[in-house]
């Protein structure tokens, strides 16, 4: 609602520039160098002081790629990274990434709430589609259960078919291992937080054909919300069969289950953005009724990975998993801002909702590894399948009492029990059949890479007696040249579509939107030298997204498809391990977003909501390898939000922020003791208000101590 103050602009720049040349000088020395200075003679070799940095990846071509021979921007948060900050939720794992945003409604046990270059990206785990419902799609996934989170930026509809234009987030799961693993984990913390973890693997037999993965978790919790607690539960078996060297069998099973509520955030914006002549609204405020707000969830998956070599570069692959994820039946009572005339007494309605998903994935794919004189090709030729059965009710009513938000009294309404009257109750049944043919080339010509690939789908959705048959093609092609000193110029273009699925993917009739189409242009500048010490991006885009979901004017709960939005933005990324127990790393990004085509002239030319134009963040992390104070470290992180509008009109803007991070850990025979502090000062802001009556407190203080013991 206000303009950037002078004072807020400067802090940005300085900020970025600070980031831009803690970057630019590992890039300077590696480059005249590529080496990095032997470490000294009393370096603790059995402690592993630094998270290592990626070097390629298989979620962006499905294929081993060399993370700089990738003509798209992608980051890989590894699981070490995330257990040094001690994250417990995936959207806190992209805080130090370049061109995403998590926890944009502030904290929430419920979900993991995600933005990647202004759009709500895809969710895959090991290459296949997640549930996408209204809550069956939300629920955190348990990041201990992870090897890495890869977060593919961009159009990638070629090798995934149905997905958004801002890219896709891939979940990778910890898989059976031949090295012996025994790891016990307890933490305490914030809240009255109490978790233990286990994780083990290594062989079954002495031949070594057969190995295991077992993955563990139990978490009982509070909130910083009265009432609300945050508990979990996560086991994950894994089996791998490996007969011999030509093939390899790994079978997948997953099951979590949350424990916990709604009711925090959706407060009025007078109290917490704005004032109130009566005082402030506490970020502690309950907005439900405690007998009510249940939000559990199971979710199950079965699923494997097949691969078999023919010999002579050519492979088969082959995966498949089924996800059953239900949200059992519940009602919650619900704020929208306050009664007419009246600060204090919060207007309340009850909102009853049961929610089942099942989903099909399989992925068949071919490759081949040949030359054709100087060009080295690799071909990947593929057909995969998904089916979604979604079936979702919900009874919407004004009928709940009133609650004071400075005097808060409960008990009110004795009886909630879920309630689903046929007369009341809007209810989605939807079946939805995806059939894609792709095919994609990577080329290598002395120092070009040439990236190229085509993909057709059908897409055929059943939507409460309706059917709706779509099919795209999609396309990309890109090229990078690589030098020697590990400098790696590219330029892409790809394209997107996305056929939508579940209750917020219908009108007010229950009929299902068109898909929404996508394109992109993008170059950038890559480095990582041939030590593997530094890896830094720098990427300009645009994206350009047709047929735009927004907010239906008529009624807030749905939503109506028009118009074009355009994204155009810069990133800058980078991380360096310089030896000698310290690492640093850094993200910044421009984001410049507008809705350039639309039916409703309050939303034309107006930014997308939940992203800020300026995103940064640094950190680093320092470890004594030699001396008395051996395996003893100290980590440290800025995180930079800038202004952004929560609504689509742009009428609610709220300021930008600033929070920082501190760690301090200690690894001494088989332990690893830490101490993570996320937002160090308490500070107190709103992270984002969708309406007069809709704001959300951003993430409190947290504290986790953590030890952990290998053997």
């Amino acid at each position: 609602m206000s303009a950037s103050s002078p004072r807020v602009v400067l802090s940005v720049r300085s900020l970025s520039l600070s980031i831009a040349v803690a970057l630019a000088a590992p890039l300077a020395a590696f480059a005249q160098s590529g080496e990095v200075a032997p470490s000294d003679a009393t370096t603790l070799d059995a402690v592993q002081v630094q998270a290592p940095i990626p070097r390629s990846t298989g979620t962006a071509t499905k294929t081993a790629t060399s993370l700089k021979e990738i003509p798209q921007s992608i980051s890989v948060v590894t699981d070490r990274q995330m257990r040094d900050r001690g994250i417990h939720g995936v959207e806190e794992a992209v805080w130090f990434t370049a061109g995403a945003q998590g926890g944009g409604y502030g904290s929430d046990s419920r979900s993991d709430w995600l933005l990647v270059r202004g759009f709500t990206p895809a969710r895959y785990m090991d290459g296949l589609t997640l549930p996408e419902g209204s809550g069956t799609g939300i629920t955190r996934i348990e990041p201990y259960g992870l090897e890495r989170v890869e977060v593919l930026k961009g159009p990638a509809s070629v090798n995934y078919g149905a997905m958004p234009p801002g890219g896709l987030v891939n979940y990778v799961s910890k898989r059976p291992t031949e090295d012996t693993l025994r790891e016990v984990e307890v933490q305490v913390g914030s809240d009255d937080m109490k978790q233990l973890a286990f994780d083990f693997g290594g062989k079954l037999n002495d031949s070594g054909t057969l190995l295991y993965r077992l993955t563990g978790l139990g978490r009982n919790s509070d909130t910083p919300v009265d009432f609300i607690h945050d508990d979990r539960y996560f086991l994950a078996p894994a089996i791998t069969w490996k007969p011999d060297e030509a093939n390899e069998l790994t079978v997948l099973a997953r099951y979590q289950k949350a424990d916990t509520k709604g009711g925090a955030g959706f407060l009025p914006a007078e109290g917490t953005l704005l004032p109130n002549p009566n005082g402030k609204i506490s970020p502690s405020l309950y907005t439900g009724e405690p007998n009510a707000n249940d939000y559990v969830k199971t979710m199950k998956s079965l699923g494997y990975e097949f691969r078999h070599d023919f010999g002579g570069g050519v492979a088969f692959q082959q995966s498949a998993r089924l996800v059953d994820a239900e949200v059992e039946p519940s009602v919650s009572v619900g704020a929208f801002g306050f009664a007419p005339g009246s600060q204090t007494e919060l207007s309340r309605y009850l909102w009853s909702t049961r929610e089942d998903e099942k989903t099909f994935g399989l992925d068949n794919n071919l490759q081949w590894r040949f030359a054709t004189g100087r060009a080295e090709h690799t071909v990947l030729a593929g057909l995969d399948y998904r089916r979604t059965r979604y079936d979702y009710d919900s009874n919407f009513v004004f009928a709940a009492t009133g609650l004071d938000v400075f005097n808060s009294v409960y008990g009110s309404m004795p009886d909630l029990r879920p309630d689903f009257d046929p007369l009341t109750t809007a209810s989605t049944r939807q079946t939805q059949s995806q059939v894609g043919l792709y095919v994609q080339d990577q080329i290598k010509l002395d120092r070009w890479v040439f990236t190229v690939g085509g993909r057709q789908d059908w897409v055929g959705t059943d939507s409460n007696g309706d059917h709706q048959s779509d099919d795209e093609f999609s396309a990309r092609v890109g090229v990078n040249y690589v030098f020697d000193n590990g400098l790696v110029p590219y330029v892409g273009w790809s394209q997107s579509f996305q056929a939508t699925i579940g209750a917020e993917h219908v009108d007010r009739g229950g009929r299902a939107f068109v898909p929404t189409t996508g394109e992109q242009i993008e170059a950038g500048l890559k480095y990582q030298p041939a030590s593997g010490k530094v890896l830094a991006t720098l990427a300009l885009y645009e994206i350009t997204q047709e047929n735009t979901l927004t907010v239906d004017p008529e009624h807030t709960l749905f939503q109506i498809q028009q118009g074009e939005t355009r994204v155009r933005g810069v990133e800058l990324e980078g991380r360096w391990n310089i030896g000698s127990g310290l690492s640093v790393y850094g993200a910044y990004a421009y984001i410049d977003s507008e809705v350039t085509k639309s039916n409703d002239a309050s939303t034309l030319g107006k930014q997308i909501a939940l992203q800020p134009k300026h995103a940064a963040s640094a950190g680093a992390d320092y470890t004594f390898t030699g001396g008395a104070l051996a395996g003893l470290g100290f980590g440290a992180g800025v995180r930079y939000t800038g202004e952004h509008f929560g609504d689509a009109p742009n009428e609610w803007e709220t300021p930008s922020y600033t929070l920082f991070d501190a760690a301090v850990h200690y690894d001494i025979a088989n332990w690893r003791l830490q101490l993570n502090v996320q937002n160090v000062g308490d500070k107190e802001y709103i992270s984002a208000c969708n309406a007069i009556y809709w704001c959300y407190y951003g993430y409190e203080r947290t504290v986790t101590a953590t030890a952990r013991y290998q053997w």
